[in-house]
């Protein structure tokens, strides 16, 4: 499970500076301006994007109480918060610990010509790799696989288009994947049996800076 994750590798993690929440930049704007942008600068974004871009995708908004769970920016069916996400950079792959907002490395491997199967996907600065936790959807609601399959595709939709969304605030292209070997990247990372890749998506700084 996740939490085996974290113990494993909590000696080799990187703290994230604080997410700028304060960017000026409107929210319907953003609306107007979201794309798919399958091109990009051949440069890595900065710590400050990234911490950026993963608290967006699903960072902690309201933290965990003795009477209530966590709270994400993005919703999830029961507050199963299932979703897991991966990133992969050119030192290696990391999993997004929102709770203290830092990156715990899995893998000292550069796997991001994995992350989908089209090869104009594979120069991407930036992975993201969206894995579900099936352990975590424990309601009468996921009776079976399909159902769980369903609810985190679901989910994931409501991550991505958050990323989608800070993207073309901070003027980053971005690409949701279906089109992935998930048993290859499974076993690249080195993922439970529980632990189900839903999508990808590939993010880089867009061409016209």
């Amino acid at each position: 499970m996740f939490q085996n994750t974290i113990e494993k590798y909590m000696t080799d993690f990187i703290k994230l500076p604080e997410p700028q929440k304060d960017l000026e930049f409107p929210l319907m704007k953003a609306f107007e301006k979201r794309r798919t942008k399958r091109k990009w600068q051949d440069s890595e974004l900065s710590k400050q994007e990234i911490s950026n871009l993963l608290w967006a995708a699903c960072g902690i908004t309201h933290k965990e109480t003795n009477r209530s769970k966590s709270r994400r920016t993005a919703p999830s069916a029961c507050n199963s918060q299932e979703i897991k996400v991966y990133i992969a950079l050119s030192d290696g792959v990391y999993v997004y610990e929102e709770k203290n907002h830092q990156l715990i490395r899995v893998d000292n491997k550069d796997i991001r010509e994995n992350i989908g199967t089209q090869k104009m996907m594979r120069s991407a600065p930036v992975g993201l790799i969206y894995v579900s936790d099936y352990t975590r959807l424990k309601t009468f609601q996921f009776k079976d696989d399909e159902q769980k399959w369903f609810t985190s595709t679901a989910d994931t939709g409501f991550i991505s288009q958050n990323v989608y969304l800070y993207c073309a605030a901070a003027n980053l292209s971005t690409v949701l994947l279906g089109l992935v070997n998930r048993e290859k990247l499974h076993n690249l990372i080195g993922l439970n049996e529980n632990e189900k890749i839903v999508y990808t998506q590939v993010v880089g700084k867009s061409l016209n800076d």
